[in-house]
């Protein structure tokens, strides 16, 4: 039997690579248009914890996954107990570690239904993960805002949006690139529309933060809701934007609009050394797209 929802609990934070065989059974065990859902237990208190939590995670994920050959299923981390407001959590598959106590700590009252698998971890040394200054807290701003292409949704975007749904307490402000101000971007021809960009995000962010207003709107300018909404506390950026995050306090000076608060998350597979040339991007989703497609033409 194939499985469509499952679900990972993870508890030991330290040895984050010692869950590749889970999520391996995971997809052994599912079919490819499935999803998987794995839920840190431990609670999660610092936004630079958080961050870096996401990015080990993540990356553990989609390598374990390619390896697997089922790069498409889609992964999501849960964080603290926002999982019980999902209203209708479809998960059919429970992996759970062999040597801990994790399913004591999964508050589903419809667990001892979900079909559970056992899965003894992998050998794997304790890993003292750096972290970033800010140690915000959970739901330490009222609105938070945050923006991006949000094209061909990848690890990136996720980290991204979960920190700023960590912070929020009432609102989410995303802004999301609309579709004329991206003309110019590379393999265009493969961008997604922005309605399409706008579903995947809300679909995500409902699933991780369910409790959470989330106010999507399109970025037709450089600043975005930012220039033109006063309410809101603080802008969540990647180290790659920070600049953008200057120019738009610079701007809402100007307007006599209260200055926000700047939380900078990390960027995957990317230095500031090198000017992040080797992160993960949507423009390189969209130029592999670009080659498969030619590849499989020129095949004919």
């Amino acid at each position: 039997m194939s499985y469509r929802s499952s679900i990972i609990l993870l508890k030991d934070t330290e040895s984050i690579q010692s869950y590749g065989p889970l999520i391996s059974k995971a997809a052994e065990l599912s079919t490819i248009d499935s999803s998987l859902d794995i839920l840190i237990v431990s609670p999660v208190t610092k936004l630079n914890h958080l961050d870096v939590l996401l990015a080990e995670i993540y990356t553990l994920a989609t390598d374990t996954l390619q390896l697997t050959e089922k790069p498409q299923i889609k992964t999501r981390v849960l964080f603290n107990k926002h999982y019980k407001d999902i209203k209708e959590p479809d998960w059919d598959l429970l992996i759970l570690d062999t040597s801990d106590n994790s399913l004591d700590e999964f508050e589903y009252e419809d667990r001892d239904l979900i079909h559970t698998v056992n899965v003894q971890r992998s050998e794997s040394e304790p890993i003292k993960l750096k972290q970033e200054k800010d140690d915000s807290s959970e739901s330490i701003e009222s609105v938070v805002a945050l923006g991006g292409t949000f094209d061909h949704f990848h690890d990136g975007h996720k980290i991204l949006l979960t920190a700023g749904a960590f912070l929020a307490k009432d609102k989410l402000i995303v802004g999301i690139t609309d579709d004329e101000l991206l003309e110019k971007k590379k393999y265009k021809e493969f961008l997604q529309s922005y309605d399409y960009r706008k579903h995947v995000v809300l679909e995500f962010l409902n699933h991780i933060r369910p409790d959470l207003e989330i106010d999507p709107n399109a970025i037709r300018d450089i600043c975005g809701p930012t220039g033109y909404i006063e309410e809101i506390d603080s802008l969540v950026v990647s180290r790659e934007t920070i600049a953008g995050g200057d120019y738009i306090n610079k701007f809402r000076a100007e307007k006599g609009f209260r200055q926000l608060k700047v939380h900078v998350i990390n960027v995957i597979g990317g230095e500031e050394d090198d000017g992040f040339q080797n992160k993960l991007s949507s423009t390189q989703l969209r130029k592999e797209e670009y080659e498969a497609t030619h590849k499989t033409s020129a095949g004919l």
